[in-house]
Parts: structure tokens; C-alpha cells; sequence
């Protein structure tokens, strides 16, 4: 549903997994280097409950993706976690650190962890969807299986993995192939958030909301098509916690970790 649009407190723009496979490194590189985005920092949800595993019963057999075993883990069960009281509080501390940037706008994942960490870090600011941010919707099933078995830790404990049947020594090159999706949906999603108006802040900041491992993938893929040296070895060290992000800045070349 590339293209589309979807109804969540406003009208977004989203991205779904499969749409919008143009746009390469160099040509999202070039995208937010034309829109004045020189920053783009990925946060990772605050604290959220467990997973209802009720609700992911009932929905497993209408949400599971075909030929995606692993994704049982991933259900719509999960997609609504609510933060706890403690990411409450974990998202309104970060809201210091992320008031330092100037936000031209939003993107997060439709998990409700991911949403409701915006809309504490960051309110009113206009917001649009990337379904591809959630392991779920990432449609690279061998990323899901992988975080299945692993679960929490840096990129460099996915690359030298070799305990996943079938995934055995390929982490790079299976996260190389959700980084290649990624980018090509994230040039759409932006592309149409500037038509649309709903990248239209003055700043020079957008903030990702997601989660874990899979937004340090989303890292790599942006600090590349920043050019920003080492990108690659910068960011498979690091591992997000609660309410953290990995901030890739264009203008000094850099990558950090944003923090309390």
C-alpha cells in the first residue's frame, strides 16, 4: 500500500513493506540533503508491557505473513503493547535531550510502543508511518528469524551468528538485504511527506521511532547514504537502550548515541 495512506490521529502518508524498491543510497543521500535534513536520529520505544499473548492467539491465523514461519512472535499481539509507567517516564526524561534538535518531522513504526514514545518525546509534530520499521512488517523473513533466536544486541552479534539454522555466518548479508528495502521506502515515505506537507517543519531534524536491532539497520542505511565514514563499523557496535537513539549527522560527518 505504497502510496496510500492511512488514518492514525491524522492522515499520513505510509509505507508499507514491498512498496517504493527505487531510491538508492546516493539518491536518499541526495533527498534530504535537497529538504534541508541534515539529522536524522533513531530512537528506540521507551518500556513497554509484555506482549498479550491472548491477543496474539486470536490474530496469529489473520496477521502471520505467508511463508514466514518465525513471525508468530510478531503479531498484532505485539504491535499494541502500551508503554509502562516506567517508559512513561523513560520518554519524558529523553524529551531533554531530543528539545536540542529542531524537528522537521516524524517517522514511526505502527507498533503503539514506537507511537506513544513520539507523542511524549515529541507532540504535535506531524508524523508519518514506516510499516517496514517493525519485524513483522519488515517482510525480510531471515531478519525476524534471526531476532527470534538472538533477540537484544549490536549488529556485530548478528554478523558473526552462527547458531541460526539456515542463517549460519549470512547476518551481514541478511540485514544488508533489509537495509536495501529500507532505503528504497524510506526515499518514498519522504518524498511523499514533503508533497504532502507533513515534513514541513524549519528543522533540520527527523526522528525514527522504532525498535531495536532493526533500527541500527536503519542507521547504516542512513548513515551511508549520508556518506558518513565507517558507518557500517560505527553502528554495529552500539546497542539502543529504552528511549535512546543513534543520531547520524550529515554536516559533521558523524554518528553518536543520544542519551540521558
Amino acid at each position: 500500500m505504497g502510496g496510500a495512506f492511512s488514518k492514525k490521529k491524522a492522515v499520513v502518508p505510509t509505507a508499507a513493506p514491498g512498496a517504493g524498491q527505487s531510491g538508492s543510497p546516493a539518491e536518499l543521500g541526495q533527498l534530504l540533503a535537497s529538504s534541508g535534513i541534515t539529522k536524522v536520529v533513531m530512537i528506540r520505544h521507551a518500556n513497554a508491557a509484555p506482549r498479550d499473548p491472548e491477543a496474539a492467539a486470536v490474530e496469529a491465523g489473520t496477521v502471520l505473513k505467508s511463508n514466514t514461519p518465525f513471525a508468530n512472535a510478531w503479531t498484532v499481539g505485539d504491535l499494541t503493547r502500551d508503554l509502562t509507567d516506567k517508559g512513561r517516564e523513560q520518554a519524558s526524561v529523553a524529551k531533554g535531550w531530543l528539545d536540542a534538535h529542531k524537528l522537521k518531522g516524524v517517522i514511526t513504526s505502527e507498533a503503539a510502543r514506537a507511537y506513544l514514545t513520539k507523542d511524549i518525546m515529541a507532540p504535535g509534530v506531524s508524523t508519518l508511518t514506516l510499516h517496514t520499521l517493525h519485524p513483522s512488517r519488515s517482510g525480510t523473513p531471515e531478519c525476524e528469524k534471526m531476532f527470534d533466536t538472538l533477540g537484544y544486541g549490536t549488529m556485530n552479534t548478528y554478523f558473526a551468528d552462527r547458531s541460526v539454522p539456515g542463517c549460519e555466518g549470512r547476518g551481514k548479508a541478511i540485514f544488508r538485504n533489509y537495509q536495501s528495502k529500507v532505503t528504497g521506502e524510506l526515499h518514498q515515505l519522504i518524498t511523499e511527506g514533503l508533497a504532502e506537507k507533513m515534513l514541513s517543519g524549519e528543522g533540520d531534524t527527523v526522528a525514527v521511532f522504532g525498535h531495536a536491532v532493526f533500527l541500527n539497520a536503519v542507521a547504516i542505511a542512513v548513515s551511508e547514504a549520508m556518506a558518513i565514514p565507517d558507518a557500517e563499523a560505527s553502528v554495529a557496535v552500539l546497542e539502543l537502550g529504552e528511549a535512546q537513539g543513534i543520531m547520524c549527522d550529515s554536516g559533521k560527518k558523524s554518528i553518536h548515541v543520544c542519551k540521558v
